[in-house]
């Protein structure tokens, strides 16, 4: 009876134990998320390439196939997308009204291949030169090995081109049916400059042009220099000049030494500092400068009588241009006054070498028109010829030379040649 007792009272306490160790689960708190975090794959990509999305939120749990992403504010289907336009867009999240932070992704615009450059290594060069050709497509790709090219529309072998002739031609090029731009071509004529020294053996200070010219020659072979000489016929007048030039004021120089280039601009002064300026006019760079325009001369001497054919090679047609023709004297000795320390620096330079010195113009001094009537079907040319008495006051026919240049519509000189009595000198 006792034991009874005691086993439900046992029971009892058992019972009661256990109910007091486990209470409600109303007492245990509930922990929520509150924030979620968008990132990327990548956050720089290339227009075609494809971006992958997670979503989690503070807890660490992960929402990525429940969220609803958004892409550049359009919510996307899925976990991933490939944009279809370049730029720099914004992503976010959003989960049971909880918005994540935008993130930033650049989309890089990627080239397809749409077009061609053709590009040739000079634009300008001398008969007898060669070019050779590039060929880039437009997003970068280097075609030069595979492109085709051509010439005025006719198919060339390899990446090189010597022209036959002197002319302006078209290059182009051609890659997987993709045609290029026009690159315009000149094979011309060598550029010349033409240097007027106005001068007079009384004129002391006119020695240093007569040196800087000696500099230009130095450095150039592209210079041809005339000597124009100013002063009274009067053999008693102080500025007497046995080589005046009767109609040189119609050059309007006033003061001497003056020396012009190419008719038109003045060489500064003092002109042995400036060598720079006249090798600029025919140099560029190191690089010889190209002109459309080229002469040739050639003469005979016959007793009193020269007989002068000059060839203008003119690309491109005719815009007003005209020829002036020179007839030099060189070896001329007479005393030169000089204030300078050039050539040994006397006062006076006794039987002073007076070269180059202009005697004759068989055209006007502005030059003669040229017109078609002057063309020469068979060498190409603007052809002009001229029969010359020469002058009694030339001292040696054997020391002469032909100048001949043509001057644009502006009166100025594009391009000049030389050459000695009895010689061809042709096109360069």
């Amino acid at each position: 009876m006792k034991t009874n007792q005691l086993f439900s009272f046992l029971m009892l306490s058992l019972a009661f134990l256990v109910s007091s160790c486990s209470g409600s689960s109303d007492d245990i708190p509930e922990v929520n998320a509150t924030s979620i975090l968008i990132t990327s794959n990548k956050l720089e990509v290339d227009l075609g390439e494809t971006l992958t999305f997670s979503v989690k939120d503070n807890l660490d749990v992960n929402l990525t196939s429940t969220a609803s992403i958004y892409f550049n504010n359009t919510v996307i289907t899925g976990t991933s997308y490939t944009p279809s336009q370049d730029g720099t867009f914004a992503i976010r999240a959003e989960y049971e009204g909880l918005k994540s932070s935008s993130i930033y992704v650049k989309v890089n615009a990627v080239n397809t291949l749409s077009s061609i450059v053709v590009s040739s290594s000079s634009k300008e060069i001398l008969l007898g030169e060669t070019v050779t050709l590039s060929a880039v497509g437009n997003e970068g790709t280097d075609f030069t090995n595979e492109a085709t090219y051509f010439v005025n529309g006719l198919e060339i072998a390899g990446i090189t081109y010597a022209p036959s002739k002197r002319g302006s031609e078209i290059l182009t090029a051609t890659y997987s049916g993709l045609a290029s731009n026009e690159v315009n071509l000149l094979t011309g004529y060598k550029q010349k400059v033409l240097i007027e020294d106005f001068t007079g053996t009384w004129c002391g200070w006119c020695p240093r042009v007569s040196y800087a010219i000696e500099l230009v020659e130095a450095v150039i072979d592209a210079s041809i220099t005339v000597a124009i000489h100013s002063g009274s016929t009067d053999s008693n007048n102080g500025y007497y000049d046995p080589y005046t030039y009767p109609n040189g004021s119609v050059f309007g120089v006033n003061s001497y030494p003056t020396a012009k280039l190419n008719r038109k601009s003045e060489w500064n002064s003092p002109e042995t500092s400036y060598v720079s300026q006249v090798k600029n006019l025919v140099e560029n760079g190191g690089v010889q400068r190209i002109k459309n325009i080229g002469l040739k001369i050639a003469s005979t001497l016959t007793n009193n009588t020269l007989d002068i054919k000059v060839n203008s090679g003119i690309i491109g047609d005719l815009d007003g241009e005209k020829l002036v023709v020179y007839i030099l004297e060189n070896g001329l000795n007479y005393n030169q006054e000089n204030y300078t320390t050039y050539f040994g620096g006397q006062s006076v330079l006794s039987n002073f070498e007076h070269n180059k010195v202009l005697r004759q113009v068989p055209t006007d001094l502005f030059g003669d028109a040229i017109t078609s009537g002057d063309y020469d079907t068979t060498s190409n040319t603007y052809e002009k010829t001229f029969s010359v008495d020469l002058f009694s006051s030339i001292e040696n026919k054997a020391n002469l030379e032909v100048v001949a240049f043509i001057v644009d519509s502006s009166g100025r000189a594009v391009n000049v040649q030389v050459s000695a009595v009895g010689e061809t000198k042709d096109f360069e």
